[in-house]
């Protein structure tokens, strides 16, 4: 499949679908960060929910994986693209600013598939479990209050 290009919230999401994965560019002109914020969790749902609306057109079938997860790993990679960027320009030692590089690399195609071909995929499970956990803690104080 080919790159495909898509408008949301006035920024063009380039994405690439396959059998069981999505893949999502945050690089160069297609950076996620400007079309997350100001609210990265509740944009990158609504990007997570555009995505698996697109894989159900072509495929036929529901990804077999949650959304608040896949938006989950959206968020987390372009934070960590921001993080790193910021971090680069900042004199530091060698071996930390070649894993920095490295990871940057990383974080230029966002990879959400299911857990037979994403080895990462535990790791946004988690995090969307234990991040749904908190914010819902802290949502039921202050409503409690």
């Amino acid at each position: 499949m080919k790159w495909q290009s898509v408008r949301f919230r006035g920024r063009w999401i380039r994405y690439k679908i396959e059998p069981q994965i999505i893949r999502v560019e945050n690089r160069g002109k297609y950076h996620l960060g400007a079309a997350l914020f100001p609210f990265p969790n509740r944009y990158s749902y609504q990007l997570a929910v555009l995505l698996k609306n697109k894989y159900q057109q072509q495929y036929k079938r529901s990804l077999l994986i949650q959304t608040s997860s896949i938006a989950t790993e959206i968020w987390g990679h372009t934070h960590l693209d921001i993080f790193y960027r910021m971090l680069l320009p900042l004199p530091l030692p060698r071996f930390l600013r070649e894993r920095y590089q490295e990871r940057l690399k990383s974080t230029g195609v966002i990879d959400i598939g299911v857990r037979a071909v994403d080895s990462n995929r535990i790791v946004w499970d988690i995090g969307n479990f234990l991040g749904g956990w908190f914010f819902y803690a802290v949502s039921r104080r202050n409503r409690d209050k």
